[in-house]
């Protein structure tokens, strides 16, 4: 869970797509960019009229990213991730949007997926914060108690 210490492991396809897929969600500068073809539809979710517009590229699942019409702000994300079973769905859904120095951000986030659905409420964001290089170090090995 996201407020347990993650075990280091080298991401390598379905796991490294996923991650850079929400990098490019929460940093969407160069989304336009990241998928080869596109297509736009629209629907509702929760009786809001919503655009889908859906991104793929050669020999990945594509992804849906639903906006809403009215304020234009991500409202869902789907993704899809290749198992031996068949693709199996992630949805993200995301809502309080608030002004973070000048940048609408989601405060709340739910990520519902087939054995389990994660709900995150920020209550604040700070940017530009300074961070201490060390942080970014690889830490050292766990050692056994």
């Amino acid at each position: 869970g996201p407020d347990a210490p993650a075990p280091l492991e080298t991401l390598t396809s379905g796991n490294l797509d996923r991650y850079r897929l929400e990098a490019l969600v929460a940093f969407p500068a160069a989304i336009k960019q990241a998928f080869a073809r596109w297509k736009v539809g629209r629907t509702a979710i929760d009786d809001r009229p919503v655009q889908i517009v859906q991104g793929t590229n050669p020999g990945l699942l594509p992804v849906n990213l639903y906006f809403d019409t009215k304020s234009g702000m991500l409202v869902r994300l789907v993704r899809w991730n290749d198992t031996p079973v068949g693709p199996v769905p992630t949805e993200i859904n995301y809502n309080d949007y608030r002004d973070v120095a000048g940048v609408k951000m989601p405060f709340t986030w739910t990520v519902s997926q087939t054995y389990m659905q994660m709900t995150v409420k920020l209550n604040g964001i700070r940017p530009n914060v300074p961070v201490d290089a060390a942080k970014f170090s690889k830490p050292a090995p766990a050692t056994k108690r």
